[in-house]
């Protein structure tokens, strides 16, 4: 389905009922790559599901790409669909929209999920930058086929293909359905990294999942993020990046165990 908000077309799904639960993905990513969540959630949850300006469906304008771009689209979503408090879970880059989401506008953020996201950012290896920039080169090329194949390699434990392939060729097609330019420009927007969030400022309940064999962010990263965030918990799963892919019955079951927890309270 597709609604106007913060100047936008925007794609979303809703499936289930219950207490709104949001989804969000990373850069490479659409709402698509929920398939091992949306069936478990929805039994218990509203999950609603969106893809990021420029990715999927959702519209992909020329210019104006940034982090708090992306955090004024999914207030504006939120707003359009009548939404006025929801639990969010992120992944990656999608984790740091759902924490400045909740840094700016509180009210909305009941709890937070934030997995594989990169909360203290590092100055990427020159190896990064090389994998960045010939990725961009292949985008503007069109050539999201290689990209696809880049990214979800990137995105598992090494040998995970290997063993599984059909869940890394899986993943493979959900950044298939990304258009190269709309990419490109979420990919651009991230290549600059904005400045390092004020995790003091998180007042909501907020869960950390990270993976041990994540590339991109490190486990003492995770555990440094953990202590700056009071009251925070953290679970580390014996994954690379995508531990919601990679292990979907254990990421599933952590954010369930949380989000009971809080309804406990």
């Amino acid at each position: 389905m597709k609604i106007n908000a913060n100047g936008i077309l925007m794609n979303y799904e809703i499936e289930g009922k219950g207490e709104n639960l949001v989804l969000i993905h990373g850069a490479g990513g659409n709402l698509n790559m929920w398939y091992h969540q949306v069936p478990t959630f929805s039994k218990s949850y509203r999950v609603i599901t969106y893809d990021v300006r420029g990715a999927g469906e959702t519209e992909s304008p020329k210019a104006g790409y940034s982090m708090s771009l992306f955090v004024k689209d999914i207030h504006g979503l939120m707003k359009a669909l009548g939404v006025e408090e929801a639990y969010f879970v992120g992944y990656s880059m999608g984790g740091r929209i759902a924490l400045e989401l909740a840094i700016n506008y509180p009210e909305l953020v009941k709890a937070l999920v934030l997995a594989n996201s990169a909360l203290r950012p590092t100055r990427p290896s020159p190896e990064t930058v090389e994998g960045w920039r010939t990725m961009l080169d292949l985008l503007d090329k069109g050539d999201i086929k290689r990209v696809a194949e880049i990214i979800a390699t990137g995105a598992f434990t090494p040998g995970f293909r290997a063993k599984n392939q059909i869940e890394f060729e899986r993943y493979m097609h959900v950044v298939l359905r990304n258009k190269p330019d709309g990419l490109a420009r979420i990919m651009r927007s991230l290549y600059t990294p904005a400045a390092p969030p004020d995790l003091s400022q998180v007042k909501c309940p907020v869960l950390l999942i990270m993976g041990a064999n994540d590339p991109n962010v490190g486990v003492e990263q995770s555990r440094k993020a953990h202590e700056e965030i009071a009251g925070s918990k953290l679970v580390i799963l014996p994954t690379g990046h995508a531990t919601a892919l990679e292990l979907p019955d254990k990421f599933n079951s952590a954010v369930i165990e949380f989000l009971s927890e809080l309804g406990q309270r």
